[in-house]
Order: structure tokens, then C-alpha cells, then sequence
């Protein structure tokens, strides 16, 4: 098996789901085959010196037999139906409110706790962030500054485009008893209100990919970083066939409403973290980068150096995914863009 039989049987079940009605048994057919996917995919990622075929083409094997299974029950799947356009009903900003501000407490800080220790294996400790002044762009709910402001930082500037998203962490600094996180509201791709330099510390995690003008945002981000000081810069990697996979299926699920999405996904008790995992994979719009596109951008705008950011395990540190048999072929040649930069 190799990736052309893989695209082959996505070509075979991806049509059989987008011909299923968005509302009920279809909607629930829909999420259930989009988790057998997502579930497949993680056992993927976290098995990369795996062959990764057998365990993808099982579960495409068993979402086609339910989406015939399910088009039957519907009495007929008709070419022409009606699909929602959820497109053009959510913003990112909405998608990623439902996915975080649901959620339990305990959840919420186990996600703190996974920002912490990738910070510390980067160097990024209390002995760092003391005093420091730092910014969040595309904050969310504040996972990433809450960690800062726990490491000590003077202050930290957390901006995100959702206002839900950041009354969620104004919540949160009260229960964590932090007076040194400013929420912002605003667009992290225009950051002109930012003075050059102004930030000792500047991160953006996971977040420009999903923006509409992903390069801009790197290098306002760069801009605002001082001479000397640290931009630290997650991005989904290109080439790999772990996103493409998401992107054949992503149709499938924004067709559906996203309280009805969410719904469903509770009711059939999918665990908060997976939750936010599907919302995230299945319905966020996304670019991919190479490195070397990243550092291509950022030469435009100033010097620096560079290095791999550290993580636990193959799920969130680079080096250790492409030093695997299947890494590259999962996420791409040069896997995810995880780097810090140093500003010169």
C-alpha cells in the first residue's frame, strides 16, 4: 500500500458521506466516520516508525461500509441535496470559543501544564521569564500566557480575534489569582499598535496557519520581538499525508451546523480533549509551511538565528518526528515548523 491506494479510497468514501443529510442520522453518520478517521490518524502520529497505510486504509474501509450502511437508512442519497454552507456561517473565532470555553477546569489546566513543560524544555523557565515583558498572539484562552505569567513575566500581552475566547481568560486569571496578563482584542495578522521591539518574549502557537494572511502575521510578530529577545513559532508542516487526509475529510464535517457538531460529539461522549482535537483538525480553515519558507519570510524583515523547539515525544518536537521511519511521510519532509528564532 503507498499513497496513491490511500487517495484512491478517499476518492471512493468521501463522496458516499457528503451525499448523507446534514440533520440527524446523516449528521451523526458524518461525526462518527470523521472520529473513526481522527482516531486512526492519532494512533498514526503517536506510531511514526509504523507503516501507516494498513491503519488508514482499515478505518476508510469501515467509514465506507457505514456511509453505504447509513445511505441506505436514508432512503436516498441524493447527488443534488442541499449541503449547509458552515463556511459561511463561523469564524475562526467562533470555532475556537466552542472548542475551549466549554470545557472543565481540570482540562483547562492540564493544557497550562503541557505549555509549561514545552517552555522549560526549550529553556523557557522562571529563571527566563522573570521580569520579562511578553506577548501571546492568537492567545485563545490563554494557555500560553497563563503559563508566562505563572513563570514570573512582568507582563504579558495576550491578543486573540474572540472576545469570548478572552473573557474566558479573564475568568481564569481571577481563579489563578494572575494580575499580569493583558487581554487584547484584535486581529494578530495588524499588529501596528505594537511599537518595533517592544517585546522581550513573542509566541505564536498553532495560531497563524489558520489566519488569512498567515505571512504578514509572521513578520508583524518578528517586528514586535526586541533585538535579542525570542519569537517562538508553531505552523503546520507541508507535504505530509496526516493533514491531507483531515482536508479530504473537512468538507464532510463543516457542512454541519457547529452547535449540532458539538452536540453530537457530547452526546456520544467524546472525551473534552478529543473534542477540541476534532473541531480544531476537522473544521478550521489551515495553511501548511516548510522551514525554509518560514526563514525565507523573516529574512525579508531582519537577522536572526534559529532552533528546533523541544516537546515531549514525536507530537510536539520535530527532531524526534523526522528522526522516525514514517515521520516525513506522516508530516511532511521537514515536519512541523516548531522553531524559536533569536532576533539579532
Amino acid at each position: 500500500m503507498d499513497r496513491q491506494t490511500l487517495e484512491k479510497s478517499l476518492d471512493e468514501c468521501v463522496p458516499l458521506l457528503a451525499r448523507l443529510p446534514v440533520v440527524g442520522g446523516g449528521a451523526y453518520a458524518r461525526v462518527e466516520a470523521a472520529l473513526d478517521v481522527l482516531l486512526a490518524l492519532d494512533r498514526v502520529f503517536k506510531n511514526s516508525n509504523d507503516d501507516p497505510y494498513p491503519v488508514l486504509m482499515a478505518a476508510l474501509s469501515r467509514v465506507k461500509a457505514v456511509s453505504e450502511a447509513a445511505g441506505i437508512r436514508a432512503g436516498e442519497m441524493m447527488p443534488g441535496e442541499p449541503q449547509a454552507n458552515a463556511e459561511s456561517r463561523q469564524s475562526v473565532a467562533q470555532l475556537y470559543a466552542r472548542a475551549w470555553t466549554t470545557y472543565s477546569e481540570s482540562t483547562y489546566d492540564h493544557s497550562v501544564g503541557l505549555m509549561e513543560e514545552r517552555l522549560k524544555r526549550s529553556g523557557f523557565d522562571e529563571s527566563f521569564f522573570r521580569d520579562k515583558v511578553c506577548f501571546d498572539g492568537g492567545c485563545g484562552t490563554g494557555r500560553l500566557a497563563i503559563a508566562m505569567a505563572k513563570a514570573g513575566a512582568r507582563r504579558v500581552v495576550a491578543v486573540d480575534v474572540s472576545e469570548a475566547s478572552l473573557e474566558y481568560l479573564r475568568r481564569t486569571m481571577q481563579r489563578y489569582r494572575l494580575d499580569n496578563i493583558e487581554p487584547v482584542c484584535q486581529d494578530v495578522t495588524d499588529l501596528a499598535g505594537f511599537d518595533t521591539g517592544s517585546f522581550d518574549f513573542v509566541a505564536s502557537n498553532g495560531v497563524l496557519h489558520h489566519t488569512q494572511a498567515p505571512e504578514r502575521g509572521i513578520a508583524e510578530h518578528f517586528r514586535i520581538t526586541r533585538r535579542g529577545g525570542s519569537f517562538w513559532l508553531y505552523l503546520y508542516g507541508a507535504g505530509g499525508l496526516y493533514w491531507d487526509v483531515y482536508d479530504r475529510f473537512r468538507p464532510v464535517v463543516t457542512a454541519l451546523d457547529l452547535e449540532e457538531n458539538h452536540r453530537i460529539l457530547r452526546e456520544l461522549r467524546v472525551r473534552e480533549g478529543l473534542i477540541y482535537t476534532f473541531l480544531d483538525n476537522l473544521r478550521a480553515p489551515r495553511v501548511y509551511f516548510l522551514l525554509e519558507q518560514v526563514l525565507a519570510i523573516l529574512r525579508r524583515h531582519g537577522e536572526f538565528e534559529h532552533r528546533y523547539a523541544r516537546g515531549m515525544s514525536v507530537i510536539d518536537d520535530t527532531q524526534l518526528l523526522l528522526a522516525t521511519k514514517w515521520g516525513p511521510v506522516i508530516l511532511g519532509p521537514q515536519g512541523e515548523v516548531r522553531t524559536i528564532v533569536t532576533k539579532r
